[in-house]
């Protein structure tokens, strides 16, 4: 098996406004070629100030990166010409948003006919062909996003930052934006994606980082994630004839006395929903129940955690602890 490659790695990174005020600290994670890597954390986390240190567009205070082996200080043009960065704060200019597509790939090198092609391959993937002729500043926000997007996608690169790309887009744009980036990756490109849509880094990223006052949280694969801080998971049970009340209540006894964090959703007629964190063990015991009471079910289904879910409970574990404490790193 080949060896990963390290495109960035990030060792006890910080940055502080003041000796004691951090926006963040020892942030310690690496991301591979090819590999999509999601910063996740609400506002204020420490999201975007992650972004600029790494795009050397900050000086850590602490710690450091190293940017193809590289150390971040001592980077320059050369390591920035094989980036790519898209931030929230826009930057636009006056002359057609068609111009600016082609001025911008000129101004790195790409040869005209290049990026003609490319620019029409843009136009057309972030839906911008009926205002090729219009300047961005006459763009409504969300078109102004889509263009800022597709402007940095004009010039070959290696490594890509992201922050918040899709905020402002409808479902159909994004899930198109999301499929291209995944393709780029899989040629190689490497993304440092951030965003609050938790849905699009369960679908892009192959690990995520959770940031929270700074810190990171966790990290790891989505899959490792979920299943670490999922939480209850939801269980459907649908009987072939409704149990009789006092069955119900023999059974809504059971599954409360057993349960871990149950929560009966709903029991009418021969449906029972409810929710626990070690659901497997109450659906074992639902139907050891439901043999010694000579009833089939005829349905069941076991919801798993969405990212979303166990986002929540990682940072409401931490808003829960005592002020300086640190949550531990899975």
């Amino acid at each position: 098996m080949a060896e990963r490659e390290v495109v960035l790695r990030v060792e006890q990174l910080g940055f502080a406004y003041t000796p004691d005020r951090f926006a963040v600290r020892h942030l310690d994670f690496e991301v591979g070629k090819g590999e999509v890597f999601g910063l996740l954390g609400r506002n204020g986390a420490g999201k975007t100030t992650t972004v600029r240190l790494l795009t050397t567009l900050l000086p850590p205070t602490e710690g450091t990166a190293y940017l193809w082996g590289k150390e971040l200080r001592a980077c320059g043009r050369a390591e920035r010409a094989r980036m790519g960065v898209v931030l929230q704060a826009e930057s636009l200019d006056f002359v057609s948003v068609e111009r600016n597509l082609t001025l911008y790939a000129f101004l790195w090198g790409v040869p005209r006919e290049v990026a003609k092609s490319r620019s029409e391959e843009m136009l057309a993937l972030f839906e911008l062909e009926p205002l090729r002729e219009r300047k961005p500043w006459g763009l409504s926000g969300w078109e102004r996003r889509r263009f800022q997007v597709a402007r940095e996608l004009m010039h070959p690169m290696e490594l890509l930052f992201l922050d918040e790309p899709t905020v402002g887009l409808d479902a159909l744009t994004r899930k198109r934006i999301l499929d291209y980036l995944a393709k780029r990756a899989r040629d190689g490109l490497s993304i440092i994606f951030t965003t609050h849509i938790l849905q699009e880094a369960d679908q892009l990223c192959d690990r995520i980082g959770v940031l929270q006052n700074g810190r990171l949280r966790a990290h790891g694969p989505p899959s490792e994630i979920k299943r670490r801080y999922r939480g209850a998971r939801t269980v459907e049970a649908e009987f072939e004839r409704p149990p009789t009340p006092e069955a119900q209540t023999e059974l809504r006894t059971l599954l409360t006395r057993v349960g871990t964090g149950f929560a009966l959703v709903a029991f009418e007629g021969g449906l029972l929903i409810f929710r626990a964190t070690n659901a497997e063990d109450l659906v074992a015991r639902m139907s050891g129940w439901a043999h010694a009471h000579d009833l089939d079910i005829e349905r069941i289904s076991v919801r798993e955690a969405t990212l979303e879910e166990a986002f929540v409970t990682l940072v409401s574990e931490d808003a829960a602890s005592p002020p300086g404490s640190e949550a531990p790193l899975p």
